[in-house]
């Protein structure tokens, strides 16, 4: 299930699950503060479209277990997400990931970046599509594949 974070109680979900995941992050992994997210926000929340992932197990929503953003700007969709530990490696990546692509429009590339040492999330990346169009030393940039079915 996901939810489109609107208020600040629902971004300081978003920054927890993010701390948890910064080490997998492609640009920053700095900590960030109540207070840094708080004035991210004011403005993030008009140009990304951000989500919460909340885990179901037995039929009811259990607890939040991810994230998901699509940052759109007039060349791309770029995006990204992340999952708390306990729910990395039970499929639930693919389904944000899926999710997010499918709230994008087909005008536009949907493009994100990947650490080349995250082998488990650029496996994931392969199976939903997307290509490797880019590398450097840390990263892969990698582009949906529209003519794909996944």
């Amino acid at each position: 299930v996901f939810k489109r974070v609107t208020t600040l109680a629902e971004a300081e979900i978003l920054r927890t699950i993010r701390n948890d995941c910064r080490e997998y992050m492609t640009r920053s992994t700095d900590y960030i503060t109540t207070e840094q997210q708080h004035q991210w926000f004011v403005d993030a929340h008009k140009k990304y479209e951000l989500y919460i992932a909340y885990a179901i197990e037995h039929g009811a929503v259990v607890v939040d277990a991810g994230f998901g953003v699509i940052h759109k700007n007039e060349h791309e969709f770029l995006l990204t997400g992340g999952l708390l530990t306990p729910f990395r490696d039970r499929g639930l990546g693919k389904v944000i990931f899926k999710f997010l692509i499918d709230q994008c429009t087909k005008t536009l590339p949907i493009r994100l970046e990947v650490l080349k040492s995250n082998t488990r999330a650029f496996k994931t990346y392969e199976a939903l599509s997307f290509k490797v169009t880019g590398e450097n030393d840390r990263l892969y940039f990698m582009e949906y594949q529209y003519d794909s079915v996944i």
